[in-house]
């Protein structure tokens, strides 16, 4: 909750994400003017300052507008993330429990790794697999360099196209409409990997190791993180259809 949300805002907020339609032709000058206004009015902390997000197209193409990551979901602006599944040699599937101290889904399943893709600190766009080795090195623990001894394939393999998510929570303080092109990568962990396994950044309280059909019966629930309920069937069909369910 953001003490310094004013609740008449809400109205305007909600008006100005209908009228953006996610960022499509908005440009620099038109986002800067708006993330000048509204900065002020609700002082979004560091965390939310300390991350520039890149404006994207629905296939993820990076349109060269950029803006501070609250901006992003207080407007809904499209942007990008990722979702990593991974799976042990003996085909359990590898989930993640959420911290308790994070501020969505907090304790829920998610994916074995889900993040947004920042910009570089110098300004320039990361790519999606950039994105997705950043967030296994700060979410569990494996770095891009240690590939070939704790990945089977010995690199992310990406599934499928970028796909487009929304989740939306207008009741929050201040309102939250998130809008991201989701691309998915998987891999298998070696035995050395599984046991690398750690959780630099606290945003991760533990593992949850699962069986094809255990994992299908997990999107029953109701508490689980967007991007599993989104990412994870689609990794389970691609499991299915390349025969290693």
């Amino acid at each position: 909750m953001n003490p310094y949300f004013d609740p008449d805002d809400r109205p305007r907020i909600v008006k100005l994400y209908h009228a953006l339609k996610q960022g499509d032709n908005l440009s620099q000058r038109e986002l800067d003017s708006l993330v000048s206004e509204w900065e002020a009015r609700i002082q979004p902390n560091a965390k939310e300052r300390s991350e520039s997000f890149a404006l994207v197209s629905p296939d993820g193409t990076t349109t060269g507008v950029t803006a501070p990551r609250w901006a992003f979901h207080l407007f809904g602006l499209r942007h990008r993330a990722t979702e990593i599944a991974l799976k042990t040699e003996t085909g359990l599937i590898v989930l993640q429990r959420r911290s308790p101290t994070v501020q969505d889904w907090p304790n829920a399943p998610d994916m074995a790794v889900a993040g947004h893709i920042p910009q570089k600190p110098d300004g320039s766009d990361m790519t999606f697999l950039e994105g997705a080795w950043k967030e296994m090195e700060e979410e569990i623990g494996l770095s891009y360099d240690d590939a070939e001894t704790n990945l089977v394939e010995k690199e992310l393999s990406p599934i499928g196209s970028p796909y487009l998510s929304l989740d939306v929570a207008i009741e929050r303080t201040p309102p939250f409409f998130n809008t991201e092109v989701r691309q998915i990568f998987a891999a298998t962990l070696t035995g050395r990997g599984l046991s690398r396994l750690r959780f630099p950044d606290n945003e991760v309280s533990g593992l949850l190791l699962v069986n094809w059909e255990t994992a299908w019966s997990l999107l029953g629930g109701e508490s689980i993180a967007s991007g599993m309920r989104y990412s994870l069937p689609r990794y389970l069909d691609w499991l299915a259809q390349t025969g290693q369910r």
